[in-house]
């Protein structure tokens, strides 16, 4: 038996189990950019967040085009490097559903419609998904695959306000709820960062009860990076605050890990700095595989099993 398969439910098992084919996502810019960037809450985005991608903007005209150029551009890369038979339109970067309808649905089903795309996977924030987004999301999820990778970082407020997100974590239970009654079709993905030093010791514990009783179908978590170009870094250099040593995250994950429902699948048990020499803490956030192994281990000795520590469903509102 596998790491993976012995301690959690992976995300390629569930891509695997809903496509039957090996899938992998296709970076897809829509040109769209954050209420935290915009002026509608700030202008400087979260505390975490730098402004890579921020070149992904392709403009009003010729912007069906430009989604199709990216995908036929990039799949054959794919292919050839993975062996991957199917693929998965992933709009990343910024919030991908901070537009009227029907430029979203022009991005969309021009995705959609190329060769080999199986669905979609649209991040976004818990603050900008109005009924008429929601109800486009279920109505294409009836037809193809759609996941919404849903950026609610954190289920505490002390830490959300501290990363400067401009939302509590009430906003995300609300949204997490109406994505449950409104759109059932819909595979909602929570996104969530351990690491803040205004987190509380039961951080990860009570995030994954919440996501039991709320209907999601997967997890994905990384740790606090402090980033060059970002409020963080300027705080970090001025102020310096804990970041998490590995041996301090994994003990979170585990925590996580073992009060998550076998159901959810976990797309990423920790995140490594895409430009590591922009990477100023915590220094194994550079590297891949050897805080990937020494993770592993600690796992394994733990006895770690998803979902072998419940006892009973999370909250779905907070106090």
């Amino acid at each position: 038996m596998d790491f993976e398969s012995s301690t959690h439910f992976p995300y390629s098992k569930y891509l695997q189990e809903t496509f039957q084919a090996k899938t992998y996502k296709i970076v897809v810019a829509s040109g769209l950019t954050c209420p935290t960037r915009d002026g509608t809450i700030a202008k400087a985005g979260c505390a975490f967040c730098d402004l890579r991608g921020s070149s992904s903007f392709y403009g009003k005209k010729g912007r069906g085009d430009s989604v199709k150029e990216q995908i036929q551009s990039r799949i054959p890369g794919i292919q050839k490097r993975f062996g991957a038979e199917a693929f998965l339109a992933y709009f990343q970067s910024y919030t991908n559903t901070y537009s009227d309808v029907d430029y979203l649905r022009e991005i969309y089903e021009a995705a959609l419609a190329e060769p080999g795309i199986r669905g979609l996977c649209v991040g976004t924030r818990p603050d900008c998904l109005p009924d008429p987004v929601i109800d486009l999301l279920e109505e294409l999820a009836q037809k193809s695959y759609v996941s919404l990778e849903l950026g609610v970082q954190s289920f505490e407020d002390k830490s959300l306000l501290w990363l400067e997100r401009g939302h509590d974590a009430q906003c995300s239970i609300d949204a997490l709820e109406k994505l449950r009654v409104r759109a059932p079709s819909v595979h909602t993905c929570v996104h969530l960062m351990f690491g803040q030093p205004t987190d509380t010791p039961e951080v990860a514990k009570n995030a994954a009860l919440i996501l039991n009783d709320l209907g999601v179908k997967g997890a994905k978590l990384h740790q606090l990076m402090v980033l060059e170009h970002t409020k963080l870094a300027e705080l970090y250099r001025r102020e310096p605050f804990h970041t998490v040593s590995l041996e301090e995250y994994t003990n979170l994950v585990i925590d996580f890990v073992d009060h998550l429902s076998p159901e959810i699948y976990i797309e990423r048990l920790s995140a490594t700095a895409t430009h590591p020499d922009e990477c100023i803490a915590p220094e194994w956030s550079r590297n891949r595989w050897a805080p990937h192994n020494k993770m592993r281990e600690m796992m394994l000795a733990s006895g770690c099993k998803q979902g072998r520590r419940i006892i009973s469903k999370g909250p779905t509102t907070l106090s």
